[in-house]
């Protein structure tokens, strides 16, 4: 069988890939090489509009030689034009209302696509039964929820011994829809009873906005602010740290959850969404878009050594239920579907 595959973030297009080729010849489109060994088509042009236009063309040309397209955007899918073959994988639901300005033509457009291809009956997939309530709320039911997996890099043996300095760490697109601003707001709340660092890993259009933040409630001796850094270098920032918070009440599933779980680094995340149901019980919970709750759970979780160390070894026990064999094996079911 042969698969045409385009990419999504870093750690599912490597984890997903690379189980797939085991069973399938796929190749990967792209316009950047990922570190994975499969065999990969890279649309590499100096002059980026041009790069997307000739990655476009070559999918439309490549898509009829192929048995099975598998798209993570409906608007790649429905370039395509090969419909009876299709499956998309939506990480997600395409609501513009929740995202910045600067985005909300992409989402319009994705939603447009997705709802096409889902009237003439091109099969949808999903990352978490969250999404799939959010997708039914415009009218699609998925055929499947698959959940990601989690590469071995990010998958420790050993639980967390309670540290002598916290350091607490945030990863996201900083971007309205991920409340950065709920765990700014908690851990102004928690400075003075807490010596801590936060790290704060992410970029996006509220960036100076956090920044300017931190200046005038002049938090800069707690919080770093990190940029983007390779793929391959987030395991040592999640070694690095002592505590995950995640924020994002409408999270469709959540990888970077996954990566500190699987570091064994005690979470905390609100108490509905994707975030929640990636990490279950083996989080401690906050009310939805309240710091305050946020702040209480962050200072008991320091304040008890026999906690903290309890919820590294459940981090690490709910990270190895996700893996990518499993979520191969189910698109691969998907597939033969389709063939």
């Amino acid at each position: 069988m042969r698969v045409l595959f385009t990419p999504h973030i870093e750690h599912y297009t490597v984890g997903l890939s690379q189980e797939l080729s085991k069973h399938v010849k796929l190749t990967l489109l792209t316009t950047k090489r990922f570190n994975v060994k499969v065999n990969q088509l890279v649309v590499d042009l100096p002059i980026p509009h041009f790069k997307g236009f000739a990655k476009w063309s070559i999918f439309r040309f490549l898509s009829p030689l192929y048995d099975v397209i598998h798209t993570n955007s409906s608007q790649e899918g429905y370039f395509s034009g090969q419909f009876n073959k299709l499956l998309i994988t939506e990480h997600g639901w395409p609501d513009p209302k929740i995202v910045e300005e600067s985005e909300r033509y992409y989402y319009l457009k994705e939603r447009e696509a997705l709802l096409r291809l889902y009237e003439i009956g091109v099969p949808i997939v999903t990352v978490s039964n969250y999404s799939a309530k959010m997708l039914e709320t415009m009218g699609i039911k998925v055929l499947r929820v698959i959940h990601c997996g989690i590469l071995p890099i990010f998958v420790s043996n050993v639980p967390k011994s309670y540290p002598q300095e916290f350091r607490v760490l945030f990863v996201s697109r900083l971007v309205s829809s991920k409340e950065p601003f709920i765990f700014l707001e908690a851990l102004a709340m928690i400075r003075g009873k807490l010596n801590f660092t936060a790290i704060i890993r992410g970029d996006g259009p509220l960036r100076n906005s956090i920044e300017k933040w931190i200046h005038t409630n002049k938090m800069e001796k707690h919080i770093v602010m990190m940029g983007r850094i390779p793929f391959e270098k987030l395991p040592d920032l999640y070694n690095s740290c002592s505590i995950y918070v995640h924020t994002c009440s409408k999270e469709p599933f959540g990888l970077s959850i996954l990566e500190a779980m699987g570091s064994g680094l005690p979470v905390i995340v609100p108490g509905n969404g994707g975030a929640y149901e990636v990490a279950g019980e083996a989080a401690l919970t906050f009310k939805p878009q309240d710091p305050s709750d946020l702040a209480e759970k962050l200072l008991s979780l320091v304040y008890d050594a026999e906690l903290y160390e309890k919820l590294s070894k459940k981090s690490l026990e709910r990270a190895r239920r996700f893996t990518w064999e499993k979520a191969a094996r189910e698109y691969l079911e998907v597939y033969k579907e389709i063939a």
